[in-house]
């Protein structure tokens, strides 16, 4: 690209920003646009909680423009549609709503017409403003400019020597920049997580089925002639009632009604006394008296007439001219109970009937067990609570409270973690060279010293001589002079070199690792010539002493393929 190319890019990319900037800057900062957060029902369907407004002012406006304007009857902005207009000003109305606006703006109360909607971002505009956002945005912004200001260049003469520091080995510097790099990403995760968590509201609105329990015990009593049938002449709960026997009988209904949170619990409970053929023929025998509930108990009891019963049944057998014995004699409770389940209404249903098999001489308790006897039921109750909100992890109900807090302590220990693996690994010396060293830490060895081989290839760059290194499986000795760094590759006689010149004013380590000077030959030697020996690798190799290699292999043991 040239320089004027990248000027008019720059030029229409800053044109674009300022364009931006101009037609989204807020009008309370002077600006033309105005920003409106959404709030109940009135604009639905296109329009949700939460939801963002971005409205333009205008010349004017006409019906059908959604406009928002300050409505002195409500005390706050209200964004309708104009439906009408007079004199006095605009006629406004919700689009789901079944009135009009008591409010008639004009169009100096109007603060603008509905440019675009953006679903959800007044949550994050509302999440702004919270106070745990400030400390979430600083610290992700410092996290942020620390991973990307870049390292500031040396001008002039050196400072003064400060206080020495400790130095760490290079593969624990290398590994601390590399543990910096994963901490500052989960630094910016935390900072991401945390700004979803602090736009979500902290509260949820719950709905859970409570239920409303009424659990009745039957009992049934009566007295009976003394005998081998009745020694005691008391006929109690589970007998067979034997008519020809029995002298009265009487069934009573115990009846509780129990659940979380019931109130106001009022109500009756009485017992009616049926009987019915198997031709599906019914008919009441006997209504007994209603029992209040108090305290969410009452106990109702009704006389059982045996003998109408039966009257009633034979005078339904003469009627359709057919004798079938078989009939049940059934007694049914009967509730009436209302009440309240957490502040939500509740009515209370009517438990299983207890039934006897009736024939010409007794009555028998059907069904097996005692749960004939005591019968329940439940009637479910739906409750809305609003609580705090929480989230499942790993089985775990967690708190947003606790989540915030979690994803605020884990940015604070991952930028403390990032700034002391940076100062692990920081550099004195901000030159390639450094540079190079810790990115290849894994295969650089320091050396004071070092004899090169009667042959010396120099290389490119120095990561061709990295790959190199990689190709022969070896290490890459590294000497460090005053005035510049030497890099070494050794495979049996040949030496593979890269030079970086320090910068200026550097004084340390040792001179420089020198060219072996070319052995002598019969012949003489040519000026060097580029070979290409690697592929991708571009290299320099003096003829005569490439000439001079020989083929066996030596301590190194490697060479190319």
């Amino acid at each position: 690209m040239t320089a004027a190319s990248r000027a008019a890019s720059l030029s229409a990319v800053a044109a674009l920003m300022l364009a931006a900037v101009w037609f989204l800057w807020p009008s309370g900062l002077g600006g033309g646009t105005t920003y409106v957060s959404t709030h109940g029902i009135s604009m639905e369907p296109r329009f949700h909680t939460g939801d963002l407004g971005v409205l333009r002012a205008a010349d004017s406006y006409a019906v059908g423009d959604v406009i928002a304007y300050r409505s002195a009857t409500l005390d706050t902005i209200v964004m309708h549609r104009i439906v009408d207009g007079d004199e006095h000003g605009f006629v406004t109305k919700g689009d789901n709503n079944d009135w009009l606006d008591e409010d008639r703006p004009t169009e100096a109360d109007v603060l603008g017409k509905l440019f675009t909607r953006v679903p959800h971002a007044g949550k994050v505009l509302t999440a702004l403003g919270a106070p745990g956002v400030l400390p979430f945005g600083s610290a992700g912004v410092i996290a942020v400019l620390g991973f990307v200001r870049p390292p500031r260049r040396r001008r002039g003469r050196r400072r003064a020597p400060r206080a020495r520091r400790p130095v760490f080995s290079m593969p624990i510097r290398a590994r601390a920049r590399e543990v910096s790099l994963v901490s500052g990403a989960v630094a910016l995760l935390a900072v991401v997580g945390g700004g979803v968590l602090l736009a979500m509201p902290a509260t949820q609105t719950d709905t859970r089925t409570l239920q409303v329990t009424q659990r009745g015990e039957f009992s049934y009593t009566g007295t009976a002639e003394r005998g081998a049938t009745y020694p005691t002449g008391v006929i109690a709960t589970g007998d067979t009632v034997w008519t020809r026997l029995s002298r009265g009988l009487t069934v009573s209904f115990a009846d509780t009604v129990s659940g979380p949170g019931l109130a106001d619990l009022r109500g009756a409970v009485r017992l009616d006394v049926g009987v019915a053929a198997a031709d599906g023929w019914s008919a009441v025998v006997t209504r007994g008296p209603s029992a209040q509930l108090q305290n969410g108990t009452a106990t109702a009891s009704v006389p059982v007439d045996v003998a109408a019963a039966r009257e009633l049944l034979d005078q339904h057998f003469t009627e359709i001219g057919m004798a079938d014995g078989a009939a049940k004699l059934t007694v049914t409770p009967v509730a009436e109970a209302t009440g309240t389940v957490q502040g939500h209404p509740v009515t209370v249903g009517s438990p299983a009937a207890l039934s006897f098999t009736m024939d010409a001489g007794a009555l028998r308790p059907s069904g097996d067990g005692d749960s004939r006897f005591a019968p329940s039921t439940q009637t479910p109750v739906q409750v809305q609570k609003t609580a705090p909100r929480t989230f499942v992890v790993l089985s775990l109900s967690v708190s947003i409270g606790l989540a915030r807090l979690a994803a605020f302590g884990t940015l604070l220990v991952a930028i403390a973690v990032c700034a002391a693996c940076a100062w692990i690994g920081r550099s004195d010396r901000k030159d390639p060279a450094d540079q190079f060293v810790i990115r290849h830490a894994d295969r650089i060895l320091p050396v004071a010293s070092f004899t090169p081989g009667p042959a010396v290839v120099d290389v490119a760059d120095a990561e061709s001589l990295h790959k190199v290194a990689e190709r022969f499986d070896t290490l890459v000795l590294h000497q460090s002079g005053p005035d510049e760094d030497v890099f070494l590759v050794r495979d049996v006689e040949m030496t593979y070199r890269f030079v970086m010149p320090s910068e200026p004013g550097r004084q340390r380590g040792k001179p420089p690792v020198p060219a072996p000077a070319p052995r002598p030959t019969s012949e003489a030697a040519p000026a060097p010539v580029p070979v290409d020996v690697t592929g991708p690798l571009p290299i320099v190799v003096p003829i005569a002493a490439a000439r001079s290699v020989p083929s066996s292999s030596g301590l190194w043991g490697h060479r190319f393929a």
